[in-house]
């Protein structure tokens, strides 16, 4: 009986975490008053996140991501002119917009805004 419990609790979280799947366009501003854009293209797995982050520096895999309710989160690793970054992503779903805050290395967190286009 608590293991019936337990999985259908499971169940419950897993099903209650934001629909996340699809396409979404990202736009942010960088420290320096640079405007970009990126194509973030996500799957969901349960509670599991992946996918690949496209934009004008190439594409990067998810290495680790995650949903929790309307919660996100997730990281990847930039490779170029012989560096490797990791990139880490936190924020909230609301319907068909993200708003994240992006951290790397020293640098001030920066606010992401992404729109769902699929």
């Amino acid at each position: 009986m608590k293991s019936l419990a337990a999985a259908l609790l499971l169940a419950t979280l897993a099903a209650s975490a934001a629909d996340v799947a699809g396409t979404w366009k990202l736009a942010y501003t960088t420290e320096n008053g640079l405007t970009r854009e990126a194509t973030l293209d996500l799957k969901l797995d349960g509670d599991r996140l992946s996918g690949v982050l496209a934009s004008d520096r190439g594409k990067a895999q998810i290495e680790t991501g995650k949903v929790n309710g309307d919660e996100i989160s997730f990281s990847l690793l930039r490779r170029g002119n012989g560096d490797e970054i990791t990139i880490n992503f936190s924020g909230k779903v609301e319907g068909g917009t993200m708003k994240l805050k992006m951290q790397y290395g020293q640098h001030q967190p920066v606010d992401v805004t992404g729109r769902r286009t699929s």
